[in-house]
């Protein structure tokens, strides 16, 4: 069971102020893709065209090969943003994925639903998940089922790979102009589309809200992810079996040009230990953690929470990391180099404490940020040389802040990267 939000939110609000804006990700309009699809990520990446909005009033045209598996079904034509589900039963091989989006964004760089260049899954990634996986789903008890190790897993291993079963626009230029029953059909249509087995695995996943059963299991198991530029929730259904902990052993990274979601291991992990991820960002204090777990229909008992001596000493860290955040961001901070010095030791200090490796990078990005605002470029540099490291390896190579944190690198005289 994952969260709407544990990916989109890594930082969460203490850090809405510090990082850059984030690139924007209405739609594209021109027809020139965004990146290429036939090379691996460390190429030179060249403009390809992208093909013409699917028109669900057209016929077909032999001439126009589609993807597509089934003929899309849409929204009524009143609206001026439209709502398909397009559908690929051949995805991945024998996989299949439902993408339910607008005509302009399924037009896009349809290379990313196509077989992956396994050059791709380099240098992003440090491996491949092993051939026979090093888990397996039981039951857990008081948790249902869960993601349990039969053999060791060590630090940093890619544990398991996952391609999105569903994929659903969280644009409000679409949901603010469509009427939420034509939706609900468009996503009924779209299902039913897919795969018998792949149907089974969908409706055997949790839920948390009641209603109708397919929302449902998406609200309760999907993770922030994007599709040609555009935000999107995805359901990844083999990492959506994974347990929520607030200090987890694993992390996830998804990747936009692969459309992969990796789960990696945070630390050792032996046999017989259950995997976990966090459905909340990493560095939330315990009431804001319960508020979020509480959308999706439980209190979180894990360690960490069940201690009030542990929450209190917890929280205290985490409130001093968001003081210091505030901080590097004052130029009064800025104006001195040996204050700057002492904030950047205390939060690394906090951050291993804290066992929040996974966010060195993005505040790695802050303080290289900072140092060169006031001069300090040298320092800057070694900064933003970090950054990219920690965010290649816990991010992913393609995600925008790895590549914000890269420009960055670009910008101060070295070009960084995997």
């Amino acid at each position: 069971m994952t969260s709407f939000v544990s990916f989109l939110l890594v930082l969460g609000v203490c850090l809405s102020c510090a990082l850059a804006q984030s690139p924007d990700h209405s739609v594209n309009t021109t027809r020139q893709c965004d990146w290429n699809p036939a090379g691996p990520l460390h190429l030179p990446l060249r403009q390809t065209t992208c093909s013409l909005p699917y028109g669900p009033e057209e016929k077909p045209d032999s001439s126009r090969p589609s993807p597509w598996t089934h003929r899309p079904v849409c929204t009524s034509p009143k609206t001026k943003s439209r709502y398909c589900a397009f559908v690929k039963n051949d995805f991945h091989g024998d996989s299949a994925v439902l993408i339910l989006t607008s005509p302009e964004t399924a037009a896009g760089d349809l290379g990313l639903i196509e077989d992956v260049d396994p050059r791709w899954l380099s240098p992003g990634s440090s491996s491949s998940p092993p051939q026979i996986p090093p888990y397996e789903v039981r039951k857990i008890p008081g948790k249902d089922l869960g993601v349990v190790a039969n053999s060791t897993i060590r630090a940093g291993e890619v544990i398991m790979r996952d391609y999105p079963t569903i994929l659903q626009t969280v644009s409000t230029e679409v949901w603010e102009q469509i009427d939420p029953r034509e939706a609900l059909w468009v996503l009924e249509e779209g299902f039913v589309r897919l795969p018998r087995e792949v149907q089974i695995r969908v409706f055997e996943l949790a839920r948390s809200t009641g209603g109708h059963v397919l929302e449902d299991v998406l609200h309760t198991n999907t993770f922030a992810a994007s599709f040609n530029n555009v935000s999107h929730y995805g359901l990844f259904a083999n990492v959506a079996r994974i347990n929520h902990d607030c200090k987890p052993n694993a992390v996830t990274r998804y990747s936009p040009r692969t459309l992969a979601l990796e789960v990696m291991a945070y630390r050792d992990i032996q046999p017989g230990e259950e995997l976990s991820i966090s459905y909340s960002p990493l560095n939330m204090l315990y009431a804001d953690r319960q508020r979020t777990l509480q959308e999706w229909g439980f209190n979180c008992t894990c360690t960490l929470c069940s201690s009030a001596s542990a929450v209190a000493v917890s929280d205290a860290r985490r409130g001093r990391m968001q003081e210091i955040v505030s901080a590097l961001n004052n130029k009064v901070f800025r104006s001195s180099p040996a204050r700057m010095a002492e904030l950047a030791e205390e939060l690394n200090d906090v951050l291993e404490k804290e066992g929040l490796s996974a966010q060195k990078g993005d505040f790695y990005d802050i303080l290289a940020r900072a140092y060169v605002d006031m001069g300090e470029v040298e320092t800057g540099r070694r900064y933003a040389q970090l950054a990219v490291e920690k965010l290649v390896h816990f991010a992913g190579y393609d995600d925008e802040r790895t590549e914000r944190a890269r420009g960055l690198l670009g910008e101060l005289g070295k070009v960084g990267g995997a």
